[in-house]
């Protein structure tokens, strides 16, 4: 069985402190900012790779064009 790290002791260390004080609407902004900032990467990557878009579908046809 895995050592409990936490002592039992009333007065929470420096860590837990800093735990129990989180501002959890700055944490969640931060991490939508975050998750921002990558899909924003990901997208420039991925037009890095490849740029060009058709936009249309091109359909070839095997004979000559009707006039």
């Amino acid at each position: 069985m895995l050592d409990d790290l936490r002592n039992h002791e009333a007065k929470p260390t420096r860590e837990e402190s800093e735990w129990v004080g989180l501002d959890p609407l700055m944490a969640a902004t931060r991490a939508l900012v975050m998750v921002g900032v990558a899909m924003m990467v990901g997208v420039a990557a991925s037009y890095v790779i490849a740029p060009e878009d058709p936009g249309v579908p091109v359909v070839a046809s095997a004979g000559t064009p009707a006039p």
